[in-house]
Formats: structure tokens, C-alpha cells, sequence
């Protein structure tokens, strides 16, 4: 046992070895809950004998649970990986993939992306002639996904005062995705508690497949989950929960803070241990956090927790105060670059802010001083449109149901079928897509049968091979249909881009391929893929929200944009809940950070139509002024081009990105009328005449 509980505290070992009750463990920022919840599982299979699958471990994300199951299987010397280290939504779709007959559905069910599920809404609001403004597909979407989380169809009621159609959209949606087989990400979990509520044996039988239960991140679990859990555990002791309410930041998501905040009420017996000793932050980092979260009100202090660690003191938090948003943005490149200097790589950075929106400048500066950089919880590697039209042919041979899958390829590349022709194929419709062509097919023109002949051997093909030999598969699609040839038509100014995103799709085939996994089993894990599971591990600077920094550290983080209105969010003012919510995520935001923060703010920042509006500190700022040390923000003499703001009438500026005909995209590096000297993405430094320019 000794080398299981080597290197833990006590109080992370007091965890490890509780078993006689339910268990919370409320564990604080850089606490090591990680590690007590790998520790527990060591535990449970070297000294309790249980086997790892028959220990279930859920987390929030594919990238954490991808780092627990290579920590257990190192620490086990296993040779698989777990299969039930996982998440909630990975968890439910396992589930369903065994049961789903059992409550209506195919086993081959589509899970439907945000984009699938408002493409089926903005289908809906057409063809019930609908106002498009007022029903705007990504305005409905929340609402029905507020409904499904609430496990609250009375809700509708609520949002119908406003929208009188909703509860039709609703019904038609629902209709839409069981017509198409296919299930929205909150369908996967809701389906699992109506799949257990209704049949009693099927719930023993998953209740009896798991001796132990343990949760990680318990503060941003949403009602469903913690009814699976319910469901799960049982009248059971077999649970423990890990998490903190200091990071509950997802309420505008669904996360539900009572699951944790009552614990105790739904799980009696329920045993407490704190985790408050941090292993990741400095003592003036860790003062800076308690200080902000100690304001914390109502139920949450009860169980606010008081970080403390045995590492250095360290430096005071640096609050840096710029003229202009501009600013601010060469301010960050500048000091990174002198980071860079003292022995730091960038990938040691993070810059964090509390609306995507301040990236912009951000961005350009980073270009401009040549400062390498990934975007978190950008444009997402399978939400591309090129990797989304391959994965839909693929989507649609496996499952002719589905109706988003069929309406995005039926037509792509063109084959001459417009909205006649579909109407043709759609009264033929008995048992899916696919048969419904091939039973209208004597009534279409000659073209299209001739076009249709090659959509058809695609399709056969894939059926036949693709779970054995994915790669090869979509190789012999992309030729098939000429897909580099519409790339090219279609997006003539960065066709290469796309040509080279579809050829990384390849070489992910053909890694699946390796570790033994079918097409089907690669396709559900891109459609339950998160934001963090595209972070490079490149020597890069990684820019992201707050939000999306969750479960990260780095030794060196920016705060950007700290001033009321963006950080608190305006929208926070007047509600008190909301407010709180900001507090916490500003106490997310500085214990993300090992060694240094800097909190930038700017005096003006643009908004619409060029004009500059006056901004205020934000409030947060005062809570913590003694651990605050305020640095000069003159800028040095090297960053004096990129800090001014001099322009021309063309209203294209030193900083402005800027797009040329040819060139392409790029960064202007230097004016001097009438010509600029611009960084471009592809061909680097030009100068050029800027009426050729245009701002972007």
C-alpha cells in the first residue's frame, strides 16, 4: 500500500482510503484532485481487489479523461486502456449504444452537433413559414436545451409569452431527430435516465456493472447527470465526488451548483474532506485568489475553501494600465517576447480573457512580433466545413436516417438536384434516404440518375469497408466525388488550407486504423469532442477564454481586459447570481497561473465604427489592490511603431489586419503614405501602395 499512498498528503490520503459513506471531496484549485481520484482507483484494484472496468471514473472533458486513463495505466502497468474512465456524454453514449432499442431507437443512432441541431431548427422555422428573426436557430437551440437540462418541459411555457411557437418547434424538433435516428448532446444524457426510469432490470444491470463510482468537477454537473449518478449508485455507498463551487462557471450552461451545494441531502451519510493545500501557485498568487473568492456570498461560504502552500512567496500580481486597447496588445507581445529572454518558452504562456472579441488585436500583435500562438476554443478541427462534408458521406452510409447528413451531400459536389428533385426522392421516403433514392430513381432525369451512380457506389463502399479500412475509405470518397476539384471551385483563396485539413483527416484514419478502433467508434468520439481537445503541445503561446482555461495551468498568465463591462460582463450588473458567477471565474482566471499574472486593462477600447469609449477598472481590482503591484506602461523604445496609433484615410492603421487580392491576409507592420509595409500570412513582408488594402 505504501507505494499507492507515496507522495500524497494527509488530507488527500484521508480520501484515498474512505470508503464507510459516500464521499465529497472539496478540493481547491492546484489541490491535487487528480491525483486522489488515480490514487483511489490504484487503490481499489491493488488492495480491495476490484478490476479497473468495474470501477467507473467520470470527468468533464476528452483531454482530462484522456490524461487520467494514461495515469492509471502507467500506475497499473496496464496493457488497455480503461474503458470506464470516461465522460458523462462519452458514459451515456456507451450506455445507449447497448440499450437504445429498448427506448425506441437504432443502435446505429447519429449524435447531432450544434450545427446539425440548428441546420433541423432553421429547416423547421421555413417550413412553418415562421419568423426568422424572432426564431433564430442558435436562440431556440438554448432554450430547448435549457428545457432538456431542467428536466423541465414547463419551461416552454415560460418562453412561449414571447415566442408563441415554441412548444410546436419543440415537438417538430424532437419529431425531427427521432425521424432521422439521431440524438442532440442532451438527448445522450436524458435518454440514459428515461432508459433507467423505465426499465428497472436494465438499470440493475448497469448498477451491477460498476462496484465504484468516482466524479471529478461535481461543481459543473447539471440535473440529468446527477439523476445518472442516482440511478447508478443506488441506495449504494459506492461513490466519491470531487469538486470545488469556488470554480462553478457553467450555470449559463446548465451546471446545477445544488448537486454540490446539497450533496449531502441526496447522498446521506455524506463524508467531507477538504483539499486546501495548492501545489501549483506562488503565497501572493494564492492571497490574491482567497481574497477574491472570500467575498463570495450566501450559500457559497459555507464552503469556500482557503488555499495555502509551502512554495515561495514569489512576486505581486502586475497590473498594467494602457492608453488604448491597441496597447495593450503590444504591451502583452512586448512582455512575452522579453519572457522569452529571461528562459521562459512560450508555451509556458497563456492569455486569458473574459470575451473572445479582445483576441483581435491581440492576434494582430502577436503576428506582427513574429510570436507563435494557438487560439483556444476557435473554429474547431471537425467543425470545419471541408472535414464536416467528408464525415457527413460517412455519417449518412452508416445511418440513412440521418436527414442533415443526407440534405449536406445529396448535392455536394453538384449533381443537379435541386428542391423539386428532393421533393421527388421525399415522397418516396418509407424507411430512410437511401432507399428512397433508389425507389424514385426511374422518376428523375437523366442527369441526375447519371450523377446518382456514383453517389451510390460512394455510399456501397463505404458501407462495406469503411469500418475496417477507414483511411483507404476516405481516400477512395475524396477521388470519387472530385472533392479537391470543388474545393478549388468553391474556395478559391484558401482551397490549399482545406486540401491540407482533409489530408490531416486522413492521417487520423489511419492512427485509428492502428489502435484498433472502427469508423463508427471514431465518428462518436469527434462528435463529443471539447474545445481543450484541440490544444497543441507546440511551442506556443495558447489564447483563450476564461471559461475554456478550466482544469489548465501555465507559469506565466495574462489577464486581459479587466475592466467593468467585460470583466465582471455588463450583463452581471444587475443580477446578483450573475455577478457571483464572475467572481468566481476572476478567481479561475489568476489560479490558472504558477509564477506571474498580469492583469492588463485599457483607458479606451474601440467599439463599432471606430469610435474609442472610456473605460473603468474593473471592481475586482479592489479586492486585491495590496497584492497588486502597478507597472509603467510607456512603452520601449523597439515597440514604439507598434504601440502608435497613426493612421491614414484609408482608416487602415499600424496593427490593422488587412486583406490584398493576391497577397492575401496580413498584418500592416509600418505606414508611410501612401504606401505600408505589411507582414502577409503567406509571402511575409511586402510594401505595397494602401489604396490596394482593405481593412478586415
Amino acid at each position: 500500500m505504501s507505494d499507492i499512498l507515496e507522495g500524497l498528503n494527509e488530507s488527500q490520503k484521508e480520501a484515498v482510503l474512505y470508503f464507510s459513506s459516500p464521499l465529497l471531496v472539496l478540493a481547491g484549485a492546484g489541490s491535487g484532485k487528480t491525483r486522489v481520484i488515480t490514487h483511489k482507483i490504484m487503490f481499489l484494484n491493488k488492495e480491495l481487489g476490484i478490476p479497473v472496468n468495474r470501477i467507473l471514473a467520470i470527468t468533464f472533458t476528452n483531454k482530462a479523461a484522456k490524461e487520467m486513463k494514461e495515469r492509471v495505466v502507467n500506475a497499473l502497468n496496464l496493457e488497455e486502456e480503461p474503458q470506464w474512465i470516461t465522460t458523462f456524454h462519452s458514459l451515456s453514449a456507451k450506455i445507449l449504444r447497448y440499450e437504445a432499442e429498448n427506448i425506441g431507437y437504432g443502435k446505429d443512432f447519429v449524435i447531432y452537433d450544434e450545427e446539425d441541431s440548428k441546420k433541423l431548427i432553421k429547416d423547421i422555422v421555413e417550413e412553418s413559414n415562421l419568423d426568422k428573426d424572432l426564431y433564430k436557430p442558435d436562440r431556440v437551440k438554448n432554450i430547448i436545451s435549457q428545457i432538456k437540462q431542467n428536466l423541465d418541459e414547463s419551461v416552454l411555457d415560460f418562453y412561449a409569452m414571447q415566442l408563441p411557437h415554441i412548444k410546436a418547434i419543440y415537438q417538430k424538433y424532437q419529431e425531427g431527430l427521432i425521424f432521422s435516428n439521431a440524438m442532440d448532446f442532451d438527448d445522450l444524457l436524458l435518454n440514459v435516465v428515461k432508459l433507467f426510469t423505465e426499465n428497472e432490470d436494465i438499470k440493475q444491470k448497469w448498477q451491477n456493472k460498476f462496484d465504484y463510482i468516482l466524479v471529478d468537477e461535481y461543481q459543473d454537473t447539471n440535473k440529468i447527470q446527477h439523476q445518472i449518478l442516482k440511478l447508478l449508485v443506488g441506495n449504494r455507498d459506492c461513490i466519491t465526488v470531487v469538486g470545488d463551487p469556488q470554480q462553478c462557471i457553467y450555470t449559463w450552461r446548465g451546471a446545477h451548483p445544488e448537486n454540490i451545494l446539497s450533496f449531502e441531502e441526496d447522498f446521506p451519510n455524506t463524508k467531507i474532506i477538504k483539499l486546501e493545500r495548492n501545489y501549483r501557485s506562488t503565497q501572493k498568487i494564492l492571497e490574491a485568489a482567497n481574497k477574491v473568492i472570500s467575498h463570495s456570498k450566501g450559500r457559497w461560504k459555507e464552503k469556500v475553501l482557503k488555499l495555502w502552500t509551502d512554495k515561495n512567496k514569489g512576486e505581486d500580481l502586475k497590473l498594467v494600465k494602457l492608453e488604448s486597447d491597441k496597447q495593450e496588445a503590444a504591451f502583452i507581445a512586448y512582455q512575452i517576447k522579453e519572457l522569452i529572454k529571461q528562459g521562459y518558452k512560450y508555451s509556458d504562456i497563456a492569455v486569458l480573457m473574459r470575451m473572445s472579441f479582445l483576441s483581435r488585436n491581440i492576434e494582430e500583435a502577436f503576428v506582427r512580433m513574429s510570436i507563435p500562438y494557438q487560439i483556444i476554443a476557435g473554429l474547431k478541427f471537425y467543425e470545419r466545413a471541408e472535414i464536416k462534408d467528408i464525415l457527413a458521406y460517412l455519417r449518412f452510409a452508416f445511418n440513412p436516417k440521418d436527414t442533415q447528413a443526407f440534405k449536406r451531400i445529396i448535392n455536394l459536389p453538384s449533381r443537379g438536384i435541386g428542391k423539386s428533385t428532393l421533393n421527388k426522392i421525399q415522397k418516396s421516403y418509407v424507411e430512410d434516404w437511401y432507399q428512397a433514392l433508389k425507389d424514385s430513381y426511374e422518376t428523375l432525369s437523366k442527369k441526375v440518375k447519371y450523377n446518382l451512380q456514383t453517389f451510390f457506389e460512394v455510399i456501397d463502399f463505404i458501407k462495406k469497408y469503411g469500418n475496417e479500412k477507414p483511411a483507404e475509405t476516405a481516400k477512395y470518397l475524396y477521388d470519387s466525388i472530385d472533392y479537391e476539384e470543388y474545393l478549388i471551385s468553391k474556395y478559391p483563396k484558401d482551397y490549399e488550407d482545406r486540401i491540407a485539413n482533409v489530408q490531416e483527416l486522413f492521417t487520423a484514419f489511419e492512427e485509428i486504423e492502428k489502435r484498433g478502433k472502427t469508423l463508427q467508434e471514431f465518428l462518436e468520439e469527434t462528435s463529443l469532442e471539447q474545445a481543450q481537445d484541440n490544444i497543441e503541445d507546440s511551442n506556443s503561446v495558447k489564447v483563450m477564454t476564461v471559461h475554456a482555461s478550466k482544469g489548465l495551468e501555465y507559469p506565466v498568465v495574462f489577464i486581459a481586459g479587466v475592466e467593468d463591462g467585460i470583466f465582471p460582463s455588463g450583463r452581471a450588473f444587475e443580477d446578483v447570481e450573475q455577478m457571483e458567477e464572475e467572481r468566481r471565474l476572476f478567481y479561475v482566471a489568476i489560479t490558472r497561473a504558477k509564477e506571474h499574472v498580469y492583469l492588463t486593462l485599457a483607458k479606451y477600447r474601440s467599439s463599432f465604427g471606430n469610435s474609442f469609449n472610456e473605460t473603468k477598472p474593473s471592481r475586482f481590482i479592489k479586492d486585491i489592490k495590496e497584492y497588486l503591484k502597478v507597472l509603467s506602461s510607456k512603452p520601449k523604445k523597439k515597440t514604439d511603431n507598434s504601440l502608435s496609433a497613426t493612421s491614414t484615410n484609408t482608416g487602415i492603421r499600424v496593427g490593422s489586419l488587412v486583406k490584398h487580392e493576391v497577397f492575401g491576409k496580413g498584418v500592416v507592420k509600418e505606414l508611410k503614405p501612401p504606401k505600408a509595409k505589411v507582414i502577409f500570412e503567406k509571402v511575409g513582408e511586402k510594401e505595397l501602395l494602401t489604396k490596394f488594402l482593405k481593412a478586415i
